[in-house]
């Protein structure tokens, strides 16, 4: 099963001040362990901007953004999905169309819904409200 990483969930994973991190971390375990089925973490170069840009520019540590940048890229357990024209605009759509989600959380869906994505790892609740599986 492919799974959706969204960004609350890469800070968690990297944060180990995060609230989340222990969750985050039991999770990966899970799937680590084989007890959640996986193939592959789906995630857009969106989400990636999102994740980095916060540990540089709110935690201020340039050099974990780089490290965590350098992980996500070197990966061969993800799949880095980049938000061309038609994704924008069906991204505008839903945002315009929704209340609470971010653009960002508006073109992940679209991406999870071109894919057949179902199941996300993330702690933001927007993504169970709309209907999508979520591990966290």
């Amino acid at each position: 099963m492919n799974i959706f990483l969204n960004t609350s969930a890469l800070i968690a994973w990297f944060n180990k001040k995060d609230k989340y991190h222990k969750e985050a971390q039991r999770i990966l375990m899970e799937i680590r362990n084989g007890r959640i089925d996986f193939t592959k973490f789906i995630t857009s170069d969106y989400v990636f901007d999102e994740t980095l840009t916060f540990f540089e520019s709110v935690l201020k540590d340039h050099e974990l953004a780089v490290q965590v940048g350098e992980a996500l890229l070197g990966s061969s357990y993800l799949y880095l999905n980049r938000v061309d024209p038609d994704v924008f605009e069906s991204g505008w759509e839903r945002f315009r169309e929704s209340t609470g989600m971010s653009f960002t959380d508006c073109t992940s869906m679209v991406i999870m819904d071109r894919l057949g994505v179902n199941t996300v790892f993330t702690f933001d609740s927007h993504f169970k409200n709309a209907g999508y599986n979520q591990l966290a």
